[in-house]
């Protein structure tokens, strides 16, 4: 049986318990860099200044995307079939006592055709047509 105030009890003891362990830790770097145990030596005064790296570098360039307000990974790179299978059907796992998903819904496919490309046949959607040409060129980090 679902007991709301038993639940709201835990979540505050889990909620205090973490808060009070952030708390102590701010206060333990604030005494320990009083005691100047933490103290930061000259040549890292400063967190931006330039450091020598312990390996020698290897890449050329780098081109680092973050995508903050792109397009879906699910309209791009990130190809899940079976959302396909499950498009229009209720969203699994949807528990309305967790207030995890605060609306019901359905599964929505990607609208876009998706093809596999190049030697390592990644997959690609049809919105980006040029770029499904240099797949074997891109690195893809399927990442959480």
């Amino acid at each position: 049986m679902h007991n709301p105030t038993r639940n709201t009890i835990e979540q505050r003891r889990a909620f205090l318990k973490h808060a009070g362990l952030g708390c102590g830790s701010l206060a333990l770097t604030s005494l320990l860099h009083q005691e100047g145990v933490i103290a930061a030596t000259p040549e890292r005064s400063n967190p931006l200044a330039e450091r020598s790296s312990h390996f020698e570098p290897k890449a050329k360039a780098i081109i680092w995307l973050f995508q903050t307000g792109s397009p879906s990974q699910v309209d791009t790179f990130d190809h899940k079939p079976e959302l396909g299978k499950r498009d229009g059907t209720p969203l699994a796992g949807a528990d309305p006592k967790t207030g995890f998903f605060t609306t019901s819904g359905k599964c929505l496919k990607s609208p876009f055709k998706w093809k596999q490309h190049g030697e390592s046949g990644a997959w690609t959607s049809e919105i980006f047509l040029e770029i499904s040409k240099h797949v074997d060129d891109i690195a893809f980090v399927y990442s959480c």
